[in-house]
């Protein structure tokens, strides 16, 4: 720790370390907005015992400054200031971890998040017993206001290839959500890093087995300064996508494409060189690059994903992965032999059929063959 960053907490530090919830604000050049935010979670939380803890990256616009002076008048307030570190994502984790309360709230201090759901979300936490509670613009009762079609567009996109790549962000309705509440205890068991801004997504990921519930809000229009997400920003939110999930989507496809050799290699040794009938070099073509893939998924793709070793555990994964392709063997077959039928290379129907049949087979399997829950988060 840099001795400018622990003279800063030091001389905002609130009194007393007995607070029920901790509100974590990652900041850069919010002067503008913090008093505001401030104010406004005050009044939302009396009578409940809290801290604000401030994480400023150093703000060119003193918000750090700004924030120790409400300090000094009175409010519960911490400042970190990061002198040599930048990033909202590995801000929020630094948050999670000098946060004292028995809850944690992460929260932006653009006032698009409003301070008057934050006790919602402790309410829910001690009603339903979760680990995690999201603030979801996506779930019954909530929205966005101010935002432009394309906008909108966007952000449903990146949900959906959260939940195309990342099994784990299925248990909300808004795994891109920067507004969330998370039990301390479970911060400190995991292995947050911050790599990316959507932190959430990353508890999510290594605590498959939080209990996750939801709260409704409608995020607002950002009252002043900029926007500080850009075309970087939403590139790092991919290749964290692909980490988190531990490359199984890459994975997935890498064995697909050797298993799509193996189809095309079968079919055209029946069809082509034995003169085999398509009604039986297609199922053929198909069982064998299936049991083909599973193999390596089982040792490879979801490796340690089974909870059943030995032969028996194998076999059963087997059948039901089998059942898992059903959809895509269906589609593989009627629009390979279809296409074959209507006067189209054998060989290309079949690997049309193998590209209509790939994403079911990669949906299905991660989440219906193979369990992504583990037993115990991956920081226990």
């Amino acid at each position: 720790m840099k001795n400018g960053d622990k003279r800063d907490r030091r001389s905002a530090k609130a009194g007393g370390s007995s607070v029920s919830l901790s509100i974590v604000v990652p900041t850069f050049n919010e002067a503008e907005n913090i008093k505001l935010l401030i104010d406004r979670l005050a009044r939302a939380l009396r009578g409940i015992s809290y801290e604000i803890v401030i994480v400023d990256d150093n703000s060119p616009d003193g918000t750090w400054r700004v924030a120790q002076e409400l300090a000094r008048k009175g409010y519960p307030i911490r400042v970190i200031r990061r002198i040599s570190e930048r990033g909202l994502g590995t801000a929020i984790v630094r948050g999670l971890r000098e946060a004292q309360g028995e809850f944690i709230v992460v929260m932006d201090a653009d006032l698009q998040h409003p301070p008057e759901v934050v006790p919602k979300l402790y309410e829910e936490a001690l009603r339903s017993g979760a680990d995690v509670v999201v603030a979801s613009r996506y779930t019954k009762g909530g929205g966005v206001k101010g935002w432009s079609r394309i906008r909108l567009l966007i952000s449903r996109a990146a949900s959906l290839l959260a939940y195309v790549l990342l099994a784990e962000s299925r248990r909300t309705s808004d795994p891109m959500s920067g507004f969330f509440l998370v039990r301390r205890s479970l911060v400190e068991r995991l292995r947050l890093e911050g790599r990316s801004w959507k932190v959430l997504l990353e508890i999510l990921a290594k605590a498959p087995g939080a209990r996750v519930s939801e709260v409704p809000y409608v995020f607002e229009q950002r009252r002043s300064g900029e926007s500080k997400l850009g075309p970087r920003a939403m590139l790092d939110y991919v290749f964290d996508l692909l980490r988190l999930g531990e490359y199984r989507a890459l994975k997935f496809v890498t064995v697909g494409a050797t298993g799509t050799v193996v189809n095309l290699a079968v079919l055209w040794l029946l069809k082509g060189v034995l003169g085999v009938t398509e009604y039986a070099a297609f199922p053929a073509a198909f069982e064998t690059s299936l049991t083909w893939n599973f193999f390596l998924h089982d040792r490879w793709t979801f490796r340690g994903k089974r909870r059943e070793p030995g032969p028996r555990g194998w076999l059963r994964y087997w059948a039901r992965y089998h059942g898992a392709a059903l959809g895509s063997m269906t589609s593989y077959l009627v629009i390979g032999i279809g296409l074959t039928k209507l006067g189209i290379n054998y060989l290309l129907a079949g690997f049309t059929g193998i590209v209509v049949g790939f994403l079911a087979n990669y949906l299905i399997s991660q989440y219906g063959v193979w369990s992504l829950h583990s037993q115990a988060s991956r920081g226990d």
